[in-house]
């Protein structure tokens, strides 16, 4: 691999340019705020059978003469660990954009992973979270609020359904997902599955649907009754003898028995029916 620039600058937006050329390996670093991990074996193994006819041309953002290493890997991230890999002294072709933000990165990497590849939800996720995206920082500042992260690593205090707690937040309101979030946090804190997507749905559908009819007070204590384990095994097995619904609406289900035989102020609930104009995802 060569030095040589392979093309100038073409056309970009007013403060910003793009052109082609040769960086060292040594030159690039990958920023994670915006990035996945990197798959070490894959990039192992990418470096076993390193062809460099097959490398093609990374994407990278010219941070500045300041910042050391310079150039932010955006797309390409496998081949460059690859390489470094490889020999520290090799050199990539890359398409170098210049006057980017951060924000502006991670929605570059978006819209070429898009076109490129399938990302998963939470490569998703942290690109739109590093991209300002404003539905990503609202959801995370109601949950941020209830003490809880969004995270894909498990934990006690972690949230790791983010397309659920969207669905919600879409479906519904930002009010119901704070709502739903604490009673679950003030039920059964702490408990194995208490942040289970089809359980935090479940009883997002409780609030939203019923809305001013629910005494949330009564509902805690017949959530009270169960752990969040047993109630999804009990929405399961309602689906086993045939009730219809996605297991979320199916927990809604049991949560409307449970509701209706506790006693507390509030008239009994109907349960959530398929047919209504609210839908039932």
């Amino acid at each position: 691999m060569t030095e040589t620039i392979h093309a100038t600058e073409g056309d970009s937006a007013p403060g910003k340019a793009t052109f082609i050329t040769a960086l060292p390996v040594t030159s690039m670093f990958v920023d994670h705020s915006y990035q996945r991990d990197c798959d070490l074996k894959r990039a192992r193994h990418m470096a076993e059978v390193w062809d460099p006819q097959l490398v093609g041309v990374l994407d990278v953002a010219d941070r500045g003469e300041h910042h050391a290493p310079r150039y932010s890997v955006i797309n390409g991230q496998h081949r460059w660990m690859a390489a470094k890999l490889l020999n520290k002294k090799l050199h990539l072709a890359v398409n170098v954009h210049t006057g980017l933000s951060v924000a502006e990165e991670a929605k570059l990497f978006d819209e070429i992973d898009r076109n490129t590849k399938a990302l998963t939800t939470w490569d998703r996720w942290y690109a739109r979270r590093a991209a300002g995206d404003p539905t990503v920082r609202e959801i995370e500042r109601i949950v941020a609020d209830c003490g809880l992260e969004i995270t894909q690593n498990p934990g006690d205090k972690h949230v790791q359904c983010c397309t659920t707690l969207e669905r919600i937040w879409t479906r519904a309101d930002a009010e119901v997902l704070a709502k739903t979030l604490t009673l679950i946090l003030d039920v059964w804190s702490g408990l194995p599955d208490s942040m289970n997507a089809a359980v935090i749905e479940g009883v997002s559908w409780l609030i939203d649907y019923h809305d001013l009819d629910l005494n949330t007070g009564r509902l805690g204590d017949a959530m009270c009754e169960l752990t969040p384990r047993q109630l999804r095994a009990r929405g399961s097995t309602l689906r086993e003898q045939g009730d219809k619904g996605s297991l979320p609406i199916l927990v809604a289900h049991v949560l409307t028995g449970l509701y209706n035989k506790t006693p507390g102020p509030g008239p009994r609930l109907p349960r959530i029916e398929l047919s209504s104009k609210r839908g039932a995802e």
